[in-house]
């Protein structure tokens, strides 16, 4: 098989890149990330034509992007090009009809041969589908933190019942057998209390360690 040239390779690259919702880009490391290139495929992820990036014509890639995301994602990319490592990060856009995208970004700087920062370069794709099961999923996971948590609640009300329960019988018992012969019935009854009590003790443990668990393997 042929190996392709740079060109071709790039011209690859870029068809693979509008295939699946993203864009490649080119920029400086100043002050509002000036970019330098941008793909096409950029206007299908934002609604924005590629032209109205480049040297930051119009708008900055950076103005695009989710206020509360800003901090995070410049945090990320500033620890990478500091220990000359790429990354990889995931924040929100703003296209041009107010929708607000989650994308994934993974980048690297580029250095010249005496160590100076020439650009910033990467791939950013969009993760809408997955970001929304993630979300999704989590909201599940609480929902069930708190159920279990009000479980666990009732199943301790559940044990100090069970304690008074204990108690009482106990009490009957000995009432029973200072009664003699006239509460031998009431005995029986202390005892079928006595019992049920430690079944139900039992039951209720174990109901809490199970739910314990859960929350255990939920947080692992």
């Amino acid at each position: 098989m042929n190996q392709l040239d740079a060109s071709d390779e790039l011209a690859l690259l870029i068809s693979v890149t509008g295939r699946i919702n993203g864009c490649l880009y080119r920029c400086l490391n100043d002050a509002s990330y000036s970019i330098i290139y941008l793909s096409k495929s950029i206007e299908t992820l934002t609604g924005y034509e590629a032209s109205e990036f480049v040297g930051n014509r119009v708008r900055s890639l950076m103005s695009l992007l989710y206020e509360d995301d800003y901090a995070h994602t410049t945090k990320v990319v500033e620890t990478a090009l500091r220990n000359r490592d790429s990354w990889t990060v995931d924040y929100r856009l703003v296209t041009s009809t107010g929708q607000v995208k989650w994308v994934r970004e993974v980048g690297g700087g580029v250095f010249s041969e005496s160590g100076e920062l020439q650009y910033l370069e990467g791939l950013i794709l969009s993760v809408e589908g997955e970001r929304a099961a993630e979300m999704k999923n989590a909201a599940r996971l609480e929902k069930v933190v708190t159920t279990t948590g009000n479980i666990l609640s009732d199943a301790e009300e559940i044990l100090r019942t069970i304690r008074i329960l204990s108690l009482l019988s106990f009490n009957a018992r000995i009432e029973a057998a200072r009664a003699g012969e006239a509460g031998r019935g009431f005995s029986v009854v202390a005892s079928e209390m006595k019992a049920l009590a430690n079944g139900t003790d039992a039951l209720a443990k174990r109901i809490a360690e199970n739910v314990k668990a859960v929350r255990v393997a939920m947080r692992s």
